[in-house]
């Protein structure tokens, strides 16, 4: 843990931090001098002052268009629905047609509004602060709108369904030992790691989720195994006494052929010897996800490893 009282902090642990916060997920988005369009996904969006009506989000002074959205007349603030996630991961990438395919309409200050959100707010341009290494956007709301579809979460790195959180919160934050898993597939196969001791075979673990540069974390693990995943969605937590799982479904970014010489390997569907999963929890949950990948509808389970409820997401 970090001390508080010290002047420095390590980047990427403060970021972690602040990722405890849970937060919905928008995409910002203004126009240039000749109407071409420009957005990024951002969670650092709040409401700042009703009378009058004003909100912020902030900007990185790094960020490729910060100078479009700290010179243009105004911005949009776009709030995700919980089936946008795809949207939200393409403007959070730099350098493709982001507005390709996406239907969106002109608001008042000539902003963006994109189809099928949550909720949306056109703004002009009312203060502008600087802020260490972001720069926070106040902007004054000209027209908004807003539904009652169910809003994309973001928290800890991963989506959420807003559905879940206090829950899946409640799992995750209570006291005993966590251990998280990914369910990860590639082309019908699902990949399941071997115990060198009892010569088991479950989903690969770790004690935490961690990142790529940590090798005794999840990601870590998978990483020095040549194998780069995303893990947007909680695929099931239950616990056992003080003993608690949380599975993510993993997606698959990229794979190096380094990983069939270690303990990891893709197992066909088909062709899983579940005699060598010793673990009823662990093989209804492999049999829950061939069953869902199959249909292409996934769902959230929470609960103990005898019984629990199942969530749509």
């Amino acid at each position: 843990m970090t001390d508080s009282n010290q002047a420095e902090f390590d980047a990427r642990d403060l970021r972690r931090a602040f990722g405890n916060f849970a937060t919905g997920v928008t995409i910002v988005t203004t126009v240039d001098a000749n109407g071409v369009p420009s957005g990024f996904t951002a969670n650092s969006f709040t409401s700042v002052s009703i009378e009058p009506p004003l909100l912020l989000v902030s900007i990185a002074r790094t960020a490729y268009g910060c100078e479009l959205f700290t010179s243009s007349r105004g911005f949009a603030v776009n709030i995700l629905a919980q089936d946008q996630r795809d949207l939200s991961n393409r403007f959070a990438r730099a350098g493709a047609d982001k507005f390709a395919d996406q239907d969106w309409h002109a608001g008042v200050s000539g902003s963006p509004i994109l189809d099928q959100v949550v909720a949306w707010f056109d703004c002009e341009h009312h203060e502008q602060v600087d802020a260490g290494d972001h720069i926070i956007l106040i902007g004054r709301v000209l027209q908004y709108s807003y539904n009652t579809h169910a809003p994309l979460g973001f928290c800890r790195g991963a989506y959420v369904s807003f559905g879940l959180t206090p829950p899946m919160l409640q799992m995750v934050s209570s006291p005993g030992s966590l251990r998280v898993g990914a369910i990860i597939e590639s082309d019908g196969k699902i990949l399941l790691e071997r115990n060198p001791h009892s010569g088991q075979l479950l989903p690969p673990t770790a004690n935490k989720v961690g990142d790529v540069g940590t090798p005794d974390s999840l990601l870590g693990k998978l990483a020095s195994a040549g194998i780069e995943v995303d893990l947007p969605f909680i695929y099931a937590a239950y616990h056992e006494h003080s003993q608690r799982f949380v599975y993510y479904r993993g997606e698959l970014l990229n794979i190096k052929d380094a990983i069939e010489t270690g303990r990891l390997h893709f197992y066909d569907f088909d062709h899983i010897t579940w005699e060598e999963i010793n673990d009823t929890a662990t093989i209804a949950m492999l049999e829950r996800f061939i069953r869902e990948k199959r249909l292409d509808n996934f769902s959230t389970y929470i609960g103990d490893r005898e019984s629990g409820e199942i969530h749509p997401t």
